[in-house]
């Protein structure tokens, strides 16, 4: 029996056609017949018009007479069911054509309903954000009143009561508007969402600006928190500056949360990365708290976990917190882990590629200390601190104790040593160790800024606020007659914007009248003058009246809401239209900031506010409302 090619032919599950030149059937194997009908016979001669258009496949540069594959795909529909089929052709030299082809409706149905979950999925997140976008704006505004009004409260004649109180309203508050802010956050995690933006970021500055803002919460609790970074981390990096405070707020602020002893550390390092210009940058949170049981490590960075039942009892949390952290560091191409022990403490780390801003690692360190160093405290995190600090320093000749004999002893071996004395310390034998020290420094906690007479009396020539600055220790140690100026930190109120002389009227359109009064008292209390709007209509309408300095915007109001009338300011015919406007609204989304830049507003200001922040950016677009206006109109004239 003699077998064919076209016997082989008609045995393949795929189907077979040969074309003449012409694009008319001359061979369709059986497998064609079964979908289509009919038999081979009655094919021959036709003209197959899903053929018909096809390009000729390219020529195969090899062998110069067979022309390479090509692949399409078509789609038909044969006794009301839609099919599609994948095709492979091949040419010859001759224009007679090869097709095979092979059914993939099933795959792509299954990819028609994998489109369909996507697009309903991304529905469903469209949905979710815009809900949760909304509920934020509604808890925001109330909380705005809130907090704003129990801060007015606060500065008034209140007895202890009345401003503890006063205080815990206050707290709460907070606690709910942190809240708020975690579950924005992972939802905006969560969905894919996330925003980053890269800026030139100083790692020292941010270790320390991080320090500082829960220092008064760590010297509440009696503890101490400091800060190292290793001169072998750049002096500028390329960052989402305020995204890695966000992660490091948040794995400090559990440390002092769940320590009750000791203290917390941040540290930071640089390590060795592949790519020239970036370096990985490593970042550990050290506490002496509570800790962590092994099986728990796990799912520690989980949504919603909590290390134990008992620690989420006494602390509270949502376990919201280290997931969203772990999510911004994996979205900046990172890791993080963690490591912990039983009433041991905890230390939290991730490491993030940064690219370098600067080609050369700090050298400002070195500061060329000759005299020896003595360290006086109890304090484990302060020893440990201090010594990394004053060994990158390259301080030759250190000594850390915690016992007052000794720390004498060494005094009097070294008569030209410099003394670092703790708090408890200077309270007992600060008289005898400052005499025998050639210079002497008090390591001061910020609440106790009060007792800085008392010890000068008793000998001490300078003191240091914790957490020491790494800048402010070494200065001090270099030059022992440097003056002892006002120290500003950021926990202290000396850091709230210093009230400029000059007076700006503002105008606010605001619809909420608690929030309406808070910022009007908060305006008045600064000395600028204010007038209220009640709508996007009334603003507009004021604008064109009198002259302002700042316009603050609210962003929804009836009639006309805070987009369409800055909108319309921004299309008058005078000088008015270059008015600096701030959105000043519960809208906390990054789309929200954006919508409010696109249509001409130059800031963007989210409720609940702090009184400071809202006179700091009145004042800013104050001083720059004169130039702006005047820049602009005689850019118009010139081009007039």
């Amino acid at each position: 029996m003699t077998i064919t090619p076209t016997d082989i032919l008609d045995t393949l599950s795929e189907l077979v056609v040969v074309t003449d030149t012409q694009q008319r059937c001359l061979y369709v194997n059986e497998a064609w017949c079964r979908l289509f009908g009919g038999t081979q016979t009655d094919w021959q001669g036709k003209a197959l018009e899903m053929f018909a258009q096809r390009p000729p496949a390219r020529l195969n540069a090899v062998s110069g007479d067979i022309a390479t594959p090509g692949r399409f795909e078509n789609m038909f529909s044969v006794n009301e069911r839609v099919y599609w089929l994948e095709w492979q052709q091949t040419d010859s030299v001759t224009g007679h054509r090869t097709f095979i082809g092979r059914d993939i409706t099933d795959r792509k149905a299954e990819e028609i309903t994998l489109r369909a979950t996507a697009r309903n999925a991304e529905t469903g997140n469209d949905t979710k954000m815009r809900f949760l976008a909304t509920m934020s704006h509604e808890m925001r505004t109330p909380l705005n009143g809130i907090l704003g009004m129990t801060g007015l409260m606060m500065d008034t004649g209140l007895d202890a009561n009345q401003k503890a109180y006063a205080e815990a309203i206050r707290e709460s508050g907070s606690a709910l508007l942190a809240l708020i802010n975690d579950i924005l956050d992972y939802s905006k995690i969560d969905a894919g969402r996330i925003d980053l933006e890269e800026s030139v970021v100083d790692p020292l500055s941010l270790a320390q600006s991080v320090a500082e803002l829960l220092s008064p919460r760590a010297a509440h609790k009696d503890l101490e928190i400091a800060t190292y970074v290793d001169p072998s981390v750049p002096l500028r990096l390329m960052a989402d500056e305020a995204r890695l405070r966000q992660v490091l707020l948040n794995l400090a602020g559990n440390g002092v949360k769940f320590t009750e002893t000791g203290g917390v550390t941040i540290e930071i390092r640089a390590e060795h990365h592949d790519e020239p210009g970036v370096e990985n940058i490593r970042i550990d949170v050290h506490d002496t708290g509570v800790g962590i049981p092994q099986e728990d490590l796990t799912n520690i960075f989980e949504e919603f976990a909590q290390a134990d039942s008992s620690h989420a009892r006494k602390f509270e949390g949502t376990g919201l917190g280290l997931a969203i952290a772990r999510r911004i560091v994996q979205a900046m191409g990172g890791t993080m882990s963690v490591k912990s022990k039983l009433n041991v403490g905890s230390v939290f780390s991730f490491t993030v590629p940064l690219k370098a801003k600067t080609d050369h690692h700090s050298t400002r360190y070195d500061c060329q200390i000759q005299d020896p160093v003595l360290l006086v405290t109890s304090s484990t995190i302060l020893k440990r601190i201090v010594r990394l600090q004053l060994e990158s320093a390259g301080v030759r000749q250190f000594h850390v104790t915690e016992d007052a004999e000794d720390a004498h002893a060494f005094l009097s071996r070294h008569r030209n040593a410099i003394l670092l004395c703790d708090l408890p310390f200077a309270a007992q034998h600060g008289k005898k160790l400052s005499m025998a020290a050639s210079h002497s420094l008090v390591l001061l906690s910020p609440v106790a800024r009060g007792r800085l007479e008392t010890f000068r009396r008793i000998g001490f020539d300078g003191y240091l606020i914790k957490p020491m600055r790494q800048s402010s220790l070494f200065r001090r140690l270099s030059d022992r007659d440097i003056p002892q100026q006002k120290t500003e930190r950021l926990d202290s109120p000396a850091t709230a914007p210093a009230f400029s002389p000059q007076k700006y009227r503002v105008l606010l359109a605001e619809d909420n009248q608690i929030n309406a009064v808070l910022a009007t008292a908060i305006i008045k209390r600064a000395g600028h003058h204010v007038d209220v709007a009640g709508n996007g209509s009334e603003a507009l309408y004021a604008v064109q009246s009198a002259p302002y300095d700042v316009v603050l915007m609210d962003m929804h109001m009836p009639e006309m809401d805070g987009l369409e009338a800055a909108r319309k300011i921004r299309e008058l015919a005078g000088s008015e239209r270059h008015v600096p406007i701030i959105a000043l609204t519960a809208n906390a989304m990054s789309s929200d900031r954006d919508n409010c830049l696109a249509v001409g507003m130059n800031d963007f200001l989210t409720k609940p506010f702090e009184p400071q922040e809202l006179i700091g950016l009145i004042e800013k677009w104050g001083r720059a409302s004169e130039s702006l206006t005047a820049g602009a109109d005689a850019g118009h004239q010139a081009s007039a």
